[in-house]
């Protein structure tokens, strides 16, 4: 039975990995203000928690860790559609993938959790990467949005450390609020920037909302509930893979060749990383 609840969950992980990656694709044929666009993301994503929560008859709780969780997941969600409009998918995707490594720095800095030397190496590793994805974005008018893919990344680390294992309702509660706070700054932006409202263009927002974000959190919470935090990890991986190509195959934009070369070796150490980590946790605990 346990073995079986396993393969449910990395089922449940494979699908969520892959609607995430279909945000770049979506975000690229919508004419709208990235935060405004964020914003009405988040509103229909906020649908779907709700309707989920209630559906499962989970309470909605306001806490310290779910206000702080919902605060910044929503810096996440802005800056990660921010980062799509403004530099390639795979550049944008890949950089957000770095929040492990600043759960590490933010750990040492505001937990004082002591470095171990694989962790030292692994950061530096990734500063390497984060460099040469810069480097080669310098004359493409794509430094905005490589800043704000790693900005994501850091709201998302700094979300980790600050709340660390919510679980259940608080989980959920969390991914509510950061819906709802996001839906609360973006829309009232659509009073004054440039956006091309349409018939497709809200039904592409719906879709980003309902399809790319929020089912896809809920198979995140159900499947890790029945998976270890690695197995999650290792095939999120599928999600800044499948992104870019899904971009260049539909949208036509293709990184150039150090973008992907970075992206690859990005996905590795990280990879690499997490798998280490939980191995020497366990070993220290068993």
């Amino acid at each position: 039975m346990k073995m079986a609840n396993k393969k449910v969950g990395i089922m449940q992980m494979v699908m969520c990995a892959a609607l995430w990656s279909i945000a770049g694709l979506i975000i690229k044929h919508i004419q709208m203000n990235p935060i405004v666009l964020a914003g009405g993301r988040s509103l229909f994503a906020a649908l779907s928690v709700i309707v989920y929560m209630a559906f499962t008859k989970q309470k909605f709780i306001v806490s310290r860790d779910t206000v702080i969780s919902g605060v910044l997941l929503c810096g996440v969600f802005i800056c990660f559609v921010g980062a799509n409009k403004y530099t390639t998918a795979a550049n944008a995707i890949v950089l957000q993938y770095t929040a492990p490594i600043f759960v590490l720095i933010f750990s040492v800095v505001f937990l004082h959790k002591k470095p171990r030397a694989f962790d030292v190496l692994a950061v530096l590793l990734t500063l390497v990467g984060v460099v040469a994805f810069f480097l080669g974005s310098l004359n493409a008018g794509k430094m905005l949005g490589n800043i704000l893919g790693v900005v994501a990344g850091m709201f998302f680390g700094g979300m980790f450390v600050a709340v660390g294992n919510s679980k259940g309702d608080e989980k959920m509660s969390g991914i509510l609020l950061a819906h709802l706070f996001c839906a609360a700054i973006g829309l009232p932006f659509a009073a004054f920037t440039e956006n091309t409202f349409s018939f497709k263009g809200i039904a592409l927002v719906a879709v980003l909302g309902i399809v790319q974000l929020g089912i896809p959190y809920i198979l995140y919470a159900l499947a890790s509930s029945k998976c270890s935090t690695i197995s999650c990890v290792v095939i999120s991986a599928i999600e800044p893979v499948l992104n870019p190509i899904l971009v260049a195959v539909f949208a036509g934009e293709v990184p150039g060749l150090l973008s992907i070369l970075s992206g690859l070796f990005l996905i590795a150490v990280i990879t690499a990383y997490s798998v280490l980590d939980e191995y020497f946790e366990k070993k220290q605990y068993a």
